[in-house]
C-alpha cells in the first residue's frame, strides 16, 4: 500500500516539475520575442543613421517598428498562432466559440 502511495507521489512530483519547466520556457520565450525586434531595430537604425549621416530618425522609426513587431509576436504567442503541429488543439474549441456565430432562435432568415 505504501509503495503505491510513494509511486503516486513520484509521478505527481514529476508532472509538477514538467509543468514548471514549460511555464518558465514560455516566459523566457515571451521576453525574447518582445525585446529582440526592438533591439534589432535600434541597432539597424543606428548603423543606417551613421551611414547616411542623418539624425536619429532611423533609430526612432525602427525602434517603434520593433515595438509593433514585438507586440504582434506576443499576441501570436498568446493565441498559439504558428506553434508546433497539434500544440494549439487544446484551445481550438474556445477559439471556435469566439468566432462562430451564435445560435439564436429569434433570428430568421429572409427568403428570396
Amino acid at each position: 500500500m505504501s509503495d503505491d502511495l510513494e509511486d503516486f507521489e513520484k509521478k505527481l512530483q514529476a508532472a509538477r516539475d514538467e509543468h514548471e519547466d514549460k511555464s518558465a520556457g514560455k516566459t523566457l520565450s515571451a521576453g525574447v520575442e518582445f525585446t529582440a525586434p526592438m533591439i534589432g531595430g535600434m541597432v539597424i537604425g543606428f548603423f543606417l543613421d551613421k551611414w547616411l549621416e542623418t539624425g536619429p530618425i532611423f533609430v526612432i522609426s525602427l525602434f517603434l517598428l520593433g515595438v509593433g513587431a514585438g507586440i504582434l509576436n506576443i499576441y501570436k504567442l498568446s493565441q498559439n498562432i504558428g506553434g508546433t503541429v497539434g500544440f494549439s488543439e487544446l484551445h481550438q474549441r474556445s477559439k471556435n466559440a469566439k468566432t462562430s456565430p451564435s445560435d439564436d432562435s429569434t433570428k430568421t432568415e429572409s427568403e428570396p
